[in-house]
């Protein structure tokens, strides 16, 4: 049947895609950017607290690390929608079955 085929190919590289997002959210920063008396630094949680780590005033690694959370919000965003894609690639594969 060549509409199953074309869907578990779908399913295949929908997961693959899955796999590589996560593999680079691991790679990226989790938190915001917060500027306190010019001096900026960044702010996570860690174990159910919230935590700071100093970054410095240097705009170059400010602007490489405000790259690094955008990058990490869209591979968020991209990881959920294929995640979604995902259940309904599988729901349909149920009801070829």
């Amino acid at each position: 049947m060549l509409i199953g085929s074309v869907v578990k190919n779908e399913a295949l590289r929908n997961a693959q895609m899955i796999e590589q997002y996560e593999a680079q959210l691991a790679t990226l920063p989790k938190g915001s950017l917060i500027s306190r008396k010019g001096y900026f630094y960044l702010k996570f949680r860690k174990d159910g607290k919230v935590c700071d780590e100093y970054v410095g005033k240097d705009p170059v690694k400010v602007s490489e690390l405000r790259e690094r959370l955008a990058l990490r919000k869209h591979c968020e965003t991209m990881l959920s929608t294929l995640r979604q894609e995902q259940k309904k690639i599988h729901k349909i594969l149920e009801e070829l079955v």
